[in-house]
């Protein structure tokens, strides 16, 4: 069995947006959310593409919602560094 990745995710879930298979793509942006938890960027990034593919799926209140979480967790990232004095 291969070790999923966080870029591996990714992909499968950028090719499901190609097939216009949108609850799917999500599924995958949602496996990656996870995978990426640890790094601000790429948490971000997954959280870009649930949005995304819930809006292209019509699903307004699930794109509404990861807005939320996006801004939320760019302001209040619990990995951020202080700043340098």
């Amino acid at each position: 069995m291969s070790e999923e990745t966080y870029e591996s995710v990714m992909s499968e879930a950028r090719t499901a947006m190609g097939r216009r298979e949108w609850a799917e793509a999500y599924r995958r942006f949602g496996r990656a959310h996870g995978l990426g938890h640890d790094l601000l960027a790429d948490h971000l990034a997954a959280h870009r593409g649930m949005i995304r593919a819930a809006w292209r799926g019509g699903r307004v209140d699930r794109a509404l919602l990861n807005v939320v979480l996006l801004v939320a967790a760019a302001l209040f990232d619990r990995d951020a560094k202080p700043a340098a004095r």
